[in-house]
């Protein structure tokens, strides 16, 4: 799995990539910055949470867990 971010960007939010490159999964990121960016509307989460957000089609629900990698637990490894 390989996470991709903005340049210059020092915040959490990360689109997850397959190794290959080949599929994107959606973006993981804690759910205080998923709401500064607009990308969660809202959440009863605390904010320090870590968020799984699937792209499109390839997921249907997002994941919630204390650390990033709880968050991307369920995620195939591919």
């Amino acid at each position: 799995m390989k996470f991709m971010k903005r340049r210059d960007d020092n915040g959490s939010i990360r689109k997850v990539w397959s190794d290959d490159k080949e599929v994107c999964f959606g973006v993981v990121g804690t759910v205080g910055d998923l709401l500064e960016e607009g990308i969660l509307e809202y959440a009863d989460y605390p904010s320090e949470t870590w968020a799984f957000i699937p792209a499109p089609g390839i997921i249907q629900k997002p994941w919630f867990g204390a650390t990033r990698e709880a968050a991307l637990e369920n995620l195939p490894q591919m």
